[in-house]
This record gives C-alpha cells, structure tokens and sequence, in this order.
C-alpha cells in the first residue's frame, strides 16, 4: 500500500473529476500488478456496490460481530476488497450523481436528495 499525503488528497479533494480519475487508475493500477502472474479473461467483471448509510464496518466481511451479511462476505472473499472511498456528497441522489458523472453533483444540477415522485434526473449537459 501506498502512502498519500496530506498535501496530495487536499489537491485531489479539489475536483470531483480528479478524485474519480485518481480512483479508477489506482483500481487499474492494483488490478495490474496483482494480477500479472495469471491469465485474466478478456472482460472482467466490475461490480460497484453503492449503498445508503453503510459505513466501513457495517459489514461481516470488514469485521463486524453482529451484523451477518453472508452474500456480501462471499463476494469479498471471492474478489477484492478496497478500505478507502470518497463520496462526491453526503447525502443519496447528489453521490450517485457524482458516481455517474464524475463531476461535482452541483455542476450536475442535483444539488438535494431527489424525492420518489421526482420528474427528470440528471440534466442532459
């Protein structure tokens, strides 16, 4: 593992954009170099499991004593397990927006949590 400095995530932490490039090449990056001594299929799969108020050791497969969460552990154990994530907001509708974008959630036009009988979504550009 390698070592950030304070300085450093304070210039990622200015730009949505850049947090989300520096996240996707850092899972390359590890991808790459864990895996170079066996033959990966053509087209991994990715899967990015985003939930709402879970945090780091709400689940089994981080440690926790109470909380079962079997089908998540066997997707841990089975694939790979990142510690550190940062969210675009705080709150449902902005973070996923962030996640889909890439871009600050208020640049995307979702600034507050989009109730269930919303019209619309994220706008077009």
């Amino acid at each position: 593992m390698h070592m950030i400095s304070a300085t450093t995530m304070q210039l990622v932490s200015s730009s949505s954009s850049w947090r989300t490039f520096v996240l996707i090449m850092g899972m390359m990056m590890t991808m790459s170099s864990s895996h170079a001594s066996r033959q990966l299929p053509k087209n991994p799969n990715f899967v990015i499991l985003f939930a709402d108020d879970v945090g780091y050791g709400d689940l089994g497969s981080y440690g926790h004593p109470t909380i079962a969460t079997p089908a998540l552990d066997v997707m841990a154990a089975r694939g790979r397990k990142y510690t550190q994530w940062y969210s675009g907001w705080a709150t449902c509708s902005p973070s996923r927006a962030a996640l889909l974008t890439g871009r600050n959630p208020l640049r995307s036009g979702i600034g507050n949590v989009l109730p269930p009988d919303a019209i619309g979504g994220i706008p077009g550009n």
